[in-house]
């Protein structure tokens, strides 16, 4: 272990003291102490499921970047652990940035971005390669980096250069890392036989206005029999960051990508830089949950953590439609409470609330959440359209959120303590991060027919 390591290992086991805050999630994932953003790195790895993610533990604000590090054997109660990456060498002196995970020979290989800035204010990123044979502990490679400036295409940044995901197809790995060219998005595909000698392939996708300045984060992997990129788009300067789904065909021989097919992955706008994994034939996926406007709101009310991350939730198509439902065993628990709300009726509940509703809303049906005089409005506006009213002490938003079907729909609502993530027939998507002055404690029905489903309390989820 270096020494920056274990400063910083140190550093968390003097300092964390209590995990009970009014906004630290209930069964959201958050680091115990300092910053989180992007996961990194997701895997299951000798019987455990592994998220890494971007962490500095001696601030509540982004800066100084290690890899975070959690396991789980649920996807929903994790263990932290201490870091596995920190920055201590002279080509990721500035930041360990983000990356992922593969294994190769019952080892586990990182793949991670080396960030420095220079003496000049000018900025270097390549790509690097740590190993484990415990999953715990991470020596990095001899011959770092593995991917330097000098096997970057014409045209682009070395300054913008950054969160390989590593993917293994007919023999040879793949890196897709994000990129820009005269300041504009691009990804990029880099190929290799044995994870350390790595030449770049091709320009994997380019020239779309949905790529904004850089398409952070990407992320490739098969759906049914159509190939999915999903990046994060940093759009323009005040303007909103938004995460893509672009399905299509994918060309191995060339490294081309055929688009069919692109959309908005979630329709909240607090859902950034997710990463995705296969486990037993599913494609599971973890966002990170933010919002552009309140990202330093919990280190400027002086919090001891800022960051969480997104319910684990599982991607398939069904008739070219992206469903997308939540990792969570809903409703199969006998303890779990069922309901039966008529017009005007209401339940009282405290901070959290996790919901299966199989009757959904009517057209012209609304549940109120409220705590005190902020309340939370979800209505259902026509077969397939949907409207979220949020109004805080601090701001009001609205969302709008379409589902494809116009049947009667599933509705699952997870309620922390600050963070609200809606699944409407697994369809409609959106992901809220807010902080409430007070907790929420009542859900109450409007509409014309009975809303029924069951309340899940957390301890029953399996």
């Amino acid at each position: 272990m270096s020494l920056i390591l274990s400063k910083a290992t140190k550093y968390i086991k003097s300092n964390f003291r209590d995990s009970s805050d009014l906004y630290r999630p209930e069964f959201h994932f958050s680091a115990p102490l300092g910053w989180l953003n992007d996961p990194n790195g997701l895997i299951f790895f000798q019987k455990q499921f592994h998220l890494f993610y971007q962490y500095n533990p001696y601030a509540t604000k982004w800066g100084n970047m290690h890899w975070g590090h959690a396991v789980s054997m649920d996807l929903l109660h994790w263990q932290n652990l201490m870091p596995a990456l920190a920055p201590d060498e002279d080509y990721d002196r500035s930041g360990a940035f983000s990356g992922s995970a593969i294994e190769r020979g019952g080892l586990l290989y990182l793949m991670y971005t080396g960030h420095v800035v220079l003496a000049d204010g000018s900025v270097t990123e390549t790509q690097n390669i740590a190993y484990s044979l415990d999953g715990l502990n991470f020596k990095k490679y001899e011959k770092n980096p593995v991917i330097a400036a000098d096997k970057l295409p014409e045209g682009a940044s070395r300054s913008d250069f950054r969160d390989p995901k590593i993917i293994h197809h007919d023999g040879h790995y793949y890196a897709v890392i994000a990129s820009t060219t005269h300041a504009q998005g691009q990804i990029l595909l880099y190929r290799s036989d044995d994870l350390l000698d790595w030449q770049y392939f091709s320009t994997i996708f380019s020239n779309r206005p949905e790529l904004g300045m850089m398409a952070e984060c990407p992320d490739l992997f098969q759906l049914d029999d159509q190939y999915a990129l999903v990046f994060s788009a940093i759009v323009g300067p005040d303007l909103p960051n938004a995460v893509y789904l672009a399905l299509g065909d994918l060309d191995w021989s060339t490294g081309h990508f055929q688009l069919n097919k692109i959309s908005i992955l979630d329709q909240g706008q607090d859902f950034y830089a997710p990463q995705s994994f296969s486990y037993q034939g599913q494609r599971i996926m973890i966002p990170w949950l933010r919002n552009n406007d309140l990202v330093n709101y919990l280190s400027d009310e002086k919090h001891s953590w800022n960051g969480q991350m997104g319910i684990p939730r599982e991607l398939s198509l069904a008739n070219g439609a992206l469903i997308q439902r939540p990792v969570l065993e809903l409703g199969q628990n006998e303890s779990n409470s069922p309901f039966s709300l008529s017009s005007k009726h209401s339940i009282f509940f405290l901070d959290t609330l996790i919901l299966n509703s199989n009757s959904g809303l009517a057209v012209g049906d609304r549940l109120l959440l409220t705590g005190g005089q902020e309340k939370i409005e979800l209505s259902r506006q026509t077969n397939s359209d949907y409207e979220l009213n949020l109004t805080l002490v601090s701001s009001k938003r609205r969302i709008n959120i379409m589902s494809t079907s116009d049947k009667d729909q599933v509705l699952i609502l997870l309620l922390d303590r600050s963070s609200l993530e809606l699944f409407i027939d697994n369809t409609g998507v959106a992901s809220v991060v807010l902080y409430p002055e007070r907790p929420w404690e009542k859900i109450s029905y409007f509409g014309t027919s009975k809303f029924t489903g069951r309340i899940i309390n957390l301890e029953n989820i399996k």
